[in-house]
């Protein structure tokens, strides 16, 4: 198993270097096809928002300075890509063929939407983490390719990582969502150097697999080692898989995404919510 095709949306530079780092990483690793997508609002599509109780006169400067705002958006964005690009010495093509190259891609329309229609024909998305700072469009981004990109999704931490797949945790809690991470995340388990399973004991069918989890990858010649940890709370139970990942040396954190409703863990927190706002690590999340 191998990923041969990897999606990078990017829509805001000041926030998506890391992501683009992390997406070179995996291309090179897999000696995959990457294309790095920045997706254009059309200022017109912003008139049904912005035009009632407006004169023509404002409509018109409105547009106009979302239109400078989305050129200067797109010219840092390939700034970026270029740059890193050229230090990474992955080739550039326009038209991909198999083994390892990277693509600067454009669209039109809303980038949480167009981004999730690329990734239902790729077979990896990899994302920047979203951030308090950052634009709203980060977030939605994010969550777009979760739920309606249909493939795993890599989500970067805003530092650089140096790896992606050495050493992986598995976050196990016995549900639907984190077996279809695990089958998705197959090519980095065969390829890591170190694998470790663990649930928590407020996971009671996580636990109650542990074993079979390990019997899994067993049969697939994957060498792991499995422990049970205490946590009773999703908060408790994120903080804890996370110190664990931090004590494993992990530079990838596999976990199944939003087992708990979303607007259950916006309100309540859950454990998703506290990983993707956490983590000093790269995870692979699946719905």
């Amino acid at each position: 198993m191998t990923y041969a095709s990897i999606l990078a949306p990017l829509s805001d530079a000041k926030v998506g270097s890391s992501a683009i780092d992390a997406a070179l990483l995996i291309a090179k690793k897999f000696s995959a096809h990457l294309d790095v997508l920045h997706v254009t609002t059309d200022p017109r599509q912003i008139i049904p928002y912005v035009g009632e109780g407006l004169s023509g006169s404002l409509v018109d400067e409105v547009v106009s300075a979302a239109a400078t705002d989305s050129g200067k958006r797109q010219l840092a964005a390939q700034e970026l890509f270029n740059s890193k690009t050229k230090s990474s010495g992955v080739p550039v093509v326009e038209i991909p063929s198999a083994g390892l190259s990277v693509a600067w891609r454009e669209d039109n329309g809303r980038d949480d939407e167009r981004a999730a229609v690329w990734a239902r024909t790729a077979d990896l998305a990899v994302t920047p983490r979203p951030q308090a700072n950052a634009e709203a469009s980060t977030t939605a981004m994010f969550e777009a390719l979760v739920f309606e990109g249909g493939l795993p999704v890599v989500l970067a931490p805003p530092q650089t990582p140096t790896s992606v797949g050495e050493r992986i945790l598995i976050g196990w809690n016995g549900g639907a969502e984190c077996a279809r991470a695990i089958a998705s995340a197959m090519p980095f388990l065969e390829t890591a150097s170190a694998v470790k399973i663990v649930s928590m004991q407020g996971w009671l069918d996580g636990v109650a697999s542990l074993k079979k989890v390990q019997e899994r990858l067993a049969w697939r010649n994957i060498s792991s080692e499995c422990e049970e940890l205490p946590g009773d709370s999703p908060i408790e139970i994120g903080e804890n898989l996370l110190s664990a990942a931090g004590n494993f040396g992990a530079d990838l954190v596999v976990m199944g995404a939003y087992t708990q409703s979303r607007i259950r863990q916006m309100i309540l927190g859950g454990v998703t919510r506290h990983a993707v706002s956490n983590a000093q690590c790269c995870l692979f999340l699946e719905r």
